[in-house]
């Protein structure tokens, strides 16, 4: 192509900006025009916030500022969800008043991103004074409001804001029981966690199965927690010992957190990410020779295994494990009891159940 216009600049950095790992490459084109127009400044700052990546999209936004371009309503939602993730109020706080003083007309868009910024930046008030202005709310609108309560504010607010709402969808619960957890209020969440299905016909996700596991935790109740994830569908399971695994990491339990990885490795053998966290369960015990060992395996797997193939190693791992910590007997019956009925049986428990009895 000779001559590239605006428009084809524009073209091409939008899909450069929608691939993955392209976004290097939209700003390439976008350093190299020698003309730009508002469409060009708003790929850039939305695609830096599309690919988690905040502090260039206000950057571009400071440059836009520096040379005078005015920001479109698009840039302006942008930039607020930029400072929204990067907890920055006072920022967030200029984008709004750019905002003000550009636009005569509210909108629904940008409006729901600073109920989301404030709500992320712990200042609920003025969220709220965002939110009541508006005479018109969608789901999202609602949802930012009720989860910035629910997470960041004052979770009772956020349930009250729940009752008020009408067209609750599956965010809007994970805001509520997030809420039932801080507040510790287990029937009220039991009830919400219940009524998705009965009565708003939303299939629960991993989410809501962890908010109701961390609800439950919150106020000792192991079995019950333990009942709930019993009962989840077998494409979570997975991913509820994997969340257990970054409970038992974030509470110091070393050991129940090796042995929760060791059972995910015996659940998907050729997911590389298992391996690499039990090395982090290791380094974090400071058994620095335990990683030495992993990692070997890791080298050893790579290099000479098929997926899907048992290592012969991690008979020898479980084996010391548990010889290594006898007095812990009761951590491993918990968990085998969990293992078990969730049907996660392995051919490595068999070969070494009898050690346990």
């Amino acid at each position: 192509m000779p001559f590239r216009d605006v428009a084809s600049y524009n073209t091409m950095m939008t899909a450069y900006a929608g691939a993955v790992d392209g976004i290097d490459a939209a700003r390439h084109l976008f350093d190299g025009m020698l003309l730009r127009n508002v469409v060009s400044w708003n790929i850039m700052i939305n695609g830096y916030v599309k690919v988690k990546r905040p502090e260039q999209a206000l950057e571009v936004v400071r440059w836009m500022a520096e040379i005078g371009v005015r920001g479109t309503a698009v840039a302006m939602v942008g930039a607020a969800t930029a400072c929204a993730r990067l907890g920055r109020l006072g920022a967030g706080k200029e984008v709004h008043c750019a905002f003000l003083r550009r636009f005569e007309e509210r909108n629904l868009l940008f409006s729901t991103a600073l109920v989301d910024m404030y709500g992320k930046c712990r200042n609920a008030d003025a969220a709220r004074k965002v939110f009541d202005r508006l005479s018109f709310r969608n789901v999202v609108c609602w949802n930012a409001m009720i989860i910035g309560h629910c997470v960041y504010g004052e979770p009772g607010d956020g349930i009250r804001l729940f009752h008020d709402m009408i067209g609750q969808d599956e965010v809007t619960f994970i805001g509520v029981l997030c809420a039932c957890t801080r507040l510790a209020l287990l029937d009220d969440g039991k009830a919400y966690f219940e009524q998705m299905s009965t009565m708003y016909n939303i299939k629960p996700t991993f989410a809501h199965y962890w908010c109701m596991a961390n609800l439950y935790a919150s106020v000792g109740l192991l079995e019950e927690a333990e009942g709930l994830l019993t009962s989840m569908p077998e494409e979570l399971k997975a991913h509820a010992l994997g969340g257990l695994l970054g409970l038992c990491r974030f509470r110091g339990e070393w050991e129940l957190g090796e042995r929760i990885v060791l059972r995910l490795i015996e659940l998907e053998p050729s997911n590389s990410v298992h391996y690499a966290l039990l090395c982090n369960v290791y380094a974090s015990a400071g058994r620095w020779e335990d990683v030495h060992r992993v990692k070997a395996i890791i080298k050893e797997r790579d290099e000479k295994l098929s997926p899907g193939h048992r290592l012969v190693n991690l008979n020898e791992i479980l084996h010391q494990f548990r010889e290594r910590q006898p007095e812990n007997q009761e951590i491993y019956g918990i968990l085998d009891g969990l293992v078990s009925r969730l049907k996660l049986t392995s051919r490595v428990n068999g070969q070494i159940e009898s050690g346990v009895k």
